[in-house]
């Protein structure tokens, strides 16, 4: 029993960067596809969420890096699966919100499944730029 219990306490500032970075990405979604909806069509808004939800994911995947620096031996795979749990989170947020209020869903599955390749390469190459911006800030600092 107390080896779960360290082995939890030892995990949880990965935990608590991994819930930060895909909340943040969330309400970031929420919030651009509500402020793009009172400007736009909900026709073109279902159109543009699949990239809202992809740039939401590669900021969430580049602050869960920034946030656990050494926390994530794969530190890629964590940042795409940030970006996945975003997009899937956001479009099914988004869906219910607007099913609730308009009595319509706004995305389709394939727009959906869309938004969740967005998601993936989106996150994953949020993380992809945090390592990198590491190493250089690591360079730069030795010289």
């Amino acid at each position: 029993m107390r080896n779960v219990f360290v082995n939890i306490v030892c995990a949880l500032p990965a935990l608590q960067a991994f819930g930060w970075s895909l909340l943040s990405g969330i309400i970031g979604t929420l919030i651009l596809a509500g402020f793009f909806s009172g400007i736009m069509s909900l026709e073109l808004l279902s159109i543009l969420l699949p990239l809202i939800a992809g740039a939401n994911a590669s900021i969430s995947g580049y602050m869960l890096i920034e946030r656990a620096e050494n926390e994530f031996t794969r530190k890629n795979m964590a940042s795409a699966a940030v970006g996945l749990f975003v997009a899937l989170l956001s479009i099914i947020a988004a869906n219910a919100i607007c099913f609730k209020i308009s009595g319509f869903f706004l995305l389709s599955g394939s727009q959906a499944l869309v938004a969740t390749a967005m998601g993936v390469i989106g996150g994953w190459s949020g993380g992809v730029l945090a390592v990198k911006y590491r190493k250089l800030k690591e360079q730069t600092t030795a010289s």
